[in-house]
């Protein structure tokens, strides 16, 4: 190989470590903005609207048949298309053995909304309004509990 050849490729070598060089610190210096900022975005409390969850339990009117009760699910499958609601659970009681549980309601009705705003639209929608115009004759009595939910960062 020829002096002007082996000159070039050292050249370029060297020019290759530089190059490399550069980017590793760059790459460094980003890493430790990045760590910082995660840091400081962790110790700033978040101010978001706690979530509100809507709990109904359902107790069955004496004589309902099953068939009525098929329809009421079925009901219930319809009123969690209302669009304000985020996310819901429905069932029946879970038979758990332990003096202090109630297992004598029908259904037990969960959904959760992103705010109480939207839980107030919820009151208000047509399809909620019309669930119960359809099915008031399947409890005999309802119980409603409303939280807030907090929100805890780990």
């Amino acid at each position: 190989m020829s002096k002007r050849t082996t000159l070039f490729f050292l050249l370029l070598s060297l020019l290759f470590t530089i190059s490399c060089k550069n980017d590793t610190t760059d790459l460094t210096h980003k890493i430790t903005e990045l760590q910082t900022e995660i840091a400081q975005l962790k110790a700033t409390p978040t101010t978001s609207t706690p979530g509100f969850i809507h709990t109904v339990y359902f107790y069955a009117a004496e004589g309902l048949t099953d068939k009525r009760k098929t329809e009421f699910i079925e009901g219930l499958a319809e009123l969690a298309k209302t669009p304000s609601i985020q996310k819901v659970y429905y069932g029946p009681p879970a038979g758990t053995p332990r003096e202090v549980v109630d297992n004598n309601y029908l259904v037990a009705w969960i959904c959760h909304f992103k705010s109480s705003a939207d839980h107030d639209l919820y009151q208000e929608d047509p399809i909620h309004l019309k669930f119960i115009e359809d099915y008031k004759d399947v409890w005999s009595k309802v119980l409603i509990y409303d939280n807030l939910l907090s929100t805890v960062q780990k």
